[in-house]
C-alpha cells in the first residue's frame, strides 16, 4: 500500500480516504498495475497500467515530502 489519499466516491456520495495498491503484472514484470479503492466501501475508483520504468522516473520527478 502506497500513501492515502482524499478522492470523490460516487457510491458513498463523498470525499473519502483511499487507498493504492500496486501489482506487478507479466512474466518480465516489466507493467505495473495501479488500483485505487475506497478505503470505505472497497470500490475501485480506477485503475491504471503503465510500464514500470516510467513510474519508477516519475516518482523521481516528485519530490519526497519529509
Amino acid at each position: 500500500m502506497l500513501g492515502a489519499k482524499q478522492q470523490w466516491c460516487p457510491r458513498c456520495q463523498r470525499h473519502v480516504q483511499t487507498e493504492q495498491k500496486r501489482s506487478y503484472v507479466g512474466r518480465q514484470k516489466e507493467l505495473v498495475k495501479i488500483i485505487i479503492t475506497c478505503f470505505k466501501c472497497r470500490t475501485t475508483l480506477s485503475s491504471k497500467t503503465t510500464s514500470a520504468a516510467a513510474l519508477e522516473q516519475s516518482e523521481e520527478e516528485t519530490p519526497t515530502e519529509q
